[in-house]
C-alpha cells in the first residue's frame, strides 16, 4: 500500500494550491484565495490523503474547527489503522462489513483526537470527516461521512452526490471526550454502493462550498472540472481533476474577498 498525505499546517500561503498524485489517485490543498473573515485559530485547518494498493484507493478530507490538530490526527490515524485491512486484496468481505467498519473506525478516529489533544481541553480542535473506499475489483464503493464535507461520483455523464446531510441537519464533529459507542450513532451517514460504471470519485471540504465564500453550484463544478480532465492524459487526469477543483474555490474566494481552507481529492476509476 502506498499514501499520500497534505496537512494544512504546512500549507499556509494564500492562493497557492500544492497536490500530490500516483496513478489513479490525487489530493490537492490550499488556505484558500483570500483571508478568512470569521474567528479561526490556523491558517489551514484541513487535511487530505489518500491510499492505493493493488485492490483498490482510498481518499478521505478532514476539515478542522478551533486548530489543525484534529484534522491531522484524524487522517494519520486512518491511514496507519484502518486502510491498510480495507486495501488488502484478500479482504473480500467488506460490503457485509463495512456499517461495523465505518462505526469501529469512527469511533477509533474520535479516541485518537482525544487521547492527543487531551480529554480536559474546552475549545479543543475538531474534525469533520469524509472517506471513501473503491474497490474495483468488487464493484464496491463503501463511504462514510461525518460533517458537512462534500462526497460526489460521476458516472453516465452526470455528477451524484453520496452521503450528504439533510438540510437543516445538525453538524456533528469528531474529538469530543465521552463519545460512545452508542452516543456516536446517528452523528453519520455509511454505505456501500456499486461502482457500476462511475468516472470519479471526488471529494472536498465545505471551502467549495461554504455560503458567500466557495461556489454557487459544488455539484456543477466538480462537473467541470471532471470534464476538463477528460482531455489530459489517463495517468494525469485525477491530478489535473483535483488541482483544478481547488482552483474554483480559490478563485471564488479571492473573487469574494472571503476565504476559507480547501481540500479535493480524486480516484479516476474510468
Amino acid at each position: 500500500m502506498r499514501t499520500a498525505l497534505l496537512v494544512g499546517r504546512d500549507h499556509s500561503l494564500i492562493g497557492a494550491i500544492d497536490a500530490i498524485a500516483e496513478g489513479c489517485a490525487a489530493i490537492a490543498l490550499s488556505r484558500g484565495g483570500a483571508a478568512k473573515t470569521y474567528v479561526y485559530k490556523d491558517p489551514n485547518e484541513d487535511a487530505v490523503a489518500f491510499a492505493i494498493s493493488g485492490a483498490g484507493t482510498l481518499l478521505a478530507v478532514a476539515d478542522g474547527h478551533a486548530g489543525h490538530e484534529a484534522s491531522e490526527v484524524v487522517i494519520s490515524r486512518l491511514l496507519e489503522a484502518h486502510a491498510p485491512r480495507w486495501l488488502d486484496a484478500e479482504n473480500d468481505d467488506l460490503s457485509s462489513r463495512w456499517p461495523d467498519e465505518a462505526h469501529a473506525m469512527l469511533l477509533d478516529a474520535n479516541a485518537a483526537i482525544v487521547e492527543s489533544i487531551g480529554r480536559d481541553a474546552v475549545e479543543a480542535s475538531r474534525t469533520t470527516l469524509v472517506l471513501a473506499v473503491a474497490r474495483p475489483g468488487d464493484d464496491l464503493l463503501a463511504y462514510a461521512c461525518m460533517g458537512d464535507s462534500h462526497l460526489f461520483r460521476t458516472r453516465d455523464g452526470r455528477v451524484e452526490a453520496l452521503g450528504a446531510p439533510d438540510p437543516g441537519d445538525r453538524t456533528f464533529f469528531l474529538g469530543h471526550a465521552g463519545e460512545d459507542r452508542d452516543s456516536l450513532r446517528g452523528k453519520y451517514r455509511a454505505d456501500v454502493v456499486a461502482l457500476g460504471g462511475t468516472r470519479a470519485v471526488v471529494l472536498a471540504t465545505d471551502g467549495l462550498s461554504e455560503e458567500g465564500i466557495g461556489v454557487d453550484d459544488p455539484a456543477g463544478a466538480v462537473f467541470e472540472r471532471i470534464s476538463r480532465a477528460e482531455a489530459a492524459p489517463p495517468d494525469l487526469r485525477a491530478l489535473e481533476a483535483a488541482r483544478g477543483l481547488a482552483a474554483c474555490a480559490v478563485d471564488s474566494h479571492r473573487t469574494r474577498r472571503s476565504g476559507d481552507n480547501i481540500a479535493t481529492a480524486v480516484a479516476w476509476l474510468g
